[in-house]
């Protein structure tokens, strides 16, 4: 009977269960793709825009409960034609950082990639202590602005020396009587272009030389959009965007002298999207148009994207 029981025990006479076997994993498929968009929904916001490879790339924000996307939209330069480009999760455009940092005894001005920078010297400077320094410069960072926004604005060569103290003026905001705020400055070449507050939501854009002496004001001094900087079109040339007049103005900064006046589609106040083509013409978006500006034939044309039944 004893060896039976160690029998018994050697051939697994044991009460536990076996093992159970893996079961198989079925094959799940991959959840399909969106599909493509064949519209633009009304008041869909244009976040982004691009020159892509003889191309608009202009995509707009979607919102989903799943996280929102971007439609993005190519507008083909060379036959005018719209089509769906793809949909990718919408991220927040990154504001550049500005090339130029200051305080009111340096100037730090970097090259648009911040790959060099350079500090300038800088004197004669009078800060509250609420106010912050902005900055600007040109290409070749042979001048440099700084102003906080009360002003003035001060303009210095590369090496420190005071070249012009730009103060502001007066503005039907301001009540047409006490200085206004300065918004922005930009350094185009030798040009300063100073943007001064004139309603809420828009400012009047003025040009100087270096030394300060007036040059003209951009469009007559009608509000222009904040959001738009001047693009740039080769030589002194630019283009800015007026705000009422719904209007690309291109004007010469170094005489003042405006070059052509463009009317744009779409509502006022819509977004707006501005660049200089390979071929030095400006192509943009201006709310959920796309638009092409022949400089030197004088045409402006513009096709609306594809749009959704209201």
């Amino acid at each position: 009977m004893r060896h039976a029981l160690l029998l018994a025990a050697a051939c697994g006479g044991s009460s536990s269960a076996p093992t159970p076997s893996p079961q198989p994993i079925a094959n799940v498929a991959p959840a399909p793709p969106p599909p493509a968009s064949t519209c633009i929904a009304p008041g869909a916001p244009i976040s982004e825009a691009r020159l892509v490879d003889g191309a608009l790339v202009a995509c707009s924000l979607v919102p989903q409960s799943s996280g929102d996307g971007d439609d993005c939209w190519r507008f083909d330069l060379a036959t005018s034609a719209w089509s769906f480009a793809t949909r990718k999760p919408h991220a927040d455009v990154t504001p550049r950082r500005p090339n130029v940092t200051a305080t009111a005894t340096s100037a730090r001005a970097c090259t648009l990639d911040g790959s060099d920078c350079k500090t300038i010297p800088l004197s004669g400077i009078k800060l509250s202590p609420d106010d912050q320094l902005a900055g600007a410069t040109n290409i070749d960072r042979s001048i440099v602005a700084v102003w906080a926004g009360s002003g003035p604005v001060h303009v210095f060569d590369a090496s420190g020396s005071r070249l012009a103290t730009i103060k502001p003026w007066p503005t039907d905001m301001s009540g047409g009587k006490d200085p206004s705020v300065f918004r922005e400055a930009h350094v185009l070449g030798s040009t300063i272009e100073v943007r001064i507050a004139d309603t809420p939501i828009s400012s009047a854009i003025r040009l100087y030389d270096a030394r300060g002496h007036k040059i003209a004001d951009v469009f007559g001094g009608k509000p222009m959009e904040d959001s738009s900087p001047p693009l740039e079109l080769g030589g002194s040339r630019y283009a800015f965007v007026s705000l009422d007049a719904h209007t690309i103005v291109i004007a010469d900064v170094a005489t003042g002298k405006q070059l052509g006046s463009y009317p744009l589609p779409g509502e006022v106040m819509s977004p707006s999207f501005l660049m200089r083509t390979p071929d030095g013409n400006v192509a943009g978006v201006i709310g959920a148009s796309a638009l092409k500006l022949d400089l030197a034939a004088g045409k402006l044309a513009s096709v609306a994207a594809p749009a959704c039944a209201q």
